[in-house]
């Protein structure tokens, strides 16, 4: 069990999870008890009378001895490591949380850290071709090389490859599942989900032994794209799950990019379309991080490669700029905590002692200044 939690707090998220209500419902029940799962489970049914959304079925459902933890459960929790991710804690995607239907918590089994909050989603067709699971992997395994994030939904085909990329490029990985993190799906996965567990996470919003329903798939997309920079689709035909990740992607504002493909190729007519509609198309790894305003960190490995060196040459740290002696304490501090990584405005206002609005201040006219770079998610990064 995670340190930060109890084992009773931990069985009640759990059972509210078990009661499968929407995550607007769920949100509207946790705000009206400060986000206490044990205060919201122990108040009486007329204190929930009058929350948003809330009907007579719910409260049955809340009563039903099936919605109840069960022992398969405990038993699961009591041999893996399993942390809630809270919508209030530092570290839940700050990306995320400003979709129109965040999840409240997460379930999380891995790790998940700030650093992820530097993401890119590739999906694509759970029937990818060989050149389209080639592309996920060898781009997937190109960005993390870069420090990036590779988020995918853990499904076969060019998911698949996307994680596996990630992984062979050194780098983190997160599989946002359709199901409970403790449900393998598809089975052949279970090697990889071990291997990304690893180095990353699986995350889910569904209670443990939620089993792979077809609804739960379009529910989970929006993760995919709510947590991600920017969404790389990799082959998706016309009926694929990919596109509804796709037109989330529009509704969350991140940047949509396209692999083409052969206009011949059923398996290329979704993608292909998306690209007479707008998306970016990509050629390459360099067009990705290019789209998303990002700068591009040379490769390690692809250095070890040109260098023919064993191990990656030593690289000292950065030394403050000397223009810092010519700025405002304040301006400085700002630009001491950024770099070429994006870090979030409400994360750099909470290090510099400042609140949001004030920050923004700043920011807006460091970035007049061309000192700073806003990008989306309303991240910043330090101007070369």
């Amino acid at each position: 069990m995670t340190t930060r939690q109890s084992q009773e707090e931990v069985e009640a998220w759990l059972l509210l999870a078990n009661l499968q209500l929407t995550p607007r419902l769920l949100t509207a029940l946790l705000k009206r008890f400060q986000f206490s799962p044990q205060l919201a489970l122990a108040a009486s049914d007329a204190e929930r009378e009058d929350i948003p959304g809330w009907l007579s079925r719910h409260t049955m459902r809340l009563h039903d001895p099936a919605n109840r933890v069960t022992e398969k459960q405990r038993q699961w929790l009591q041999e893996h490591p399993l942390r809630i991710l809270l919508v209030s804690d530092s570290d839940y995607p700050p990306l995320l949380r400003e979709i129109h239907d965040p999840p409240p918590f997460l379930f999380v089994y891995g790790s998940y850290t700030a650093l992820d909050h530097l993401a890119v989603g590739i999906v694509g067709s759970r029937r990818g071709t060989p050149y389209g699971k080639g592309v996920a992997e060898k781009m997937a395994k190109e960005l993390t090389e870069r420090g990036v994030t590779i988020v995918s939904g853990g499904a076969s085909g060019i998911d698949t490859s996307a994680h596996r990329g990630a992984l062979a490029g050194g780098g983190r990985t997160v599989a946002v599942l359709g199901c409970g993190v403790d449900v393998c799906y598809p089975k052949e996965n279970a090697a990889l989900f071990k291997q990304i567990a690893a180095n990353g996470a699986l995350l889910s919003e569904f209670a443990l032994g939620s089993e792979p329903e077809f609804w739960r798939f379009p529910q989970r997309n929006r993760i995919v794209s709510g947590m991600s920079l920017g969404l790389l689709i990799v082959e998706a035909p016309k009926s694929s799950g990919a596109l509804i990740t796709a037109r989330l992607a529009g509704e969350h504002g991140r940047t949509l990019m396209v692999i083409p493909g052969n206009i011949d190729r059923p398996m290329s007519v979704g993608s292909n379309e998306l690209l007479r509609e707008g998306a970016v198309p990509i050629l390459s790894t360099e067009d990705i991080l290019y789209a998303l305003q990002l700068v591009p960190v040379p490769s390690q490995k692809a250095q070890q490669f040109q260098l023919g060196l064993e191990e990656a040459p030593t690289v000292p740290a950065a030394l403050p700029p000397p223009y810092l002696n010519d700025l405002s304490p304040q301006t400085a501090q700002i630009l001491q905590r950024l770099s070429n990584t994006p870090k979030h405005l409400d994360n750099l206002a909470q290090e510099c002692g400042l609140d949001s609005s004030q920050m923004g201040v700043e920011l807006t006219l460091m970035e007049l200044s061309g000192l700073v770079s806003r990008l989306p998610g309303n991240s910043w990064i330090r101007v070369p």
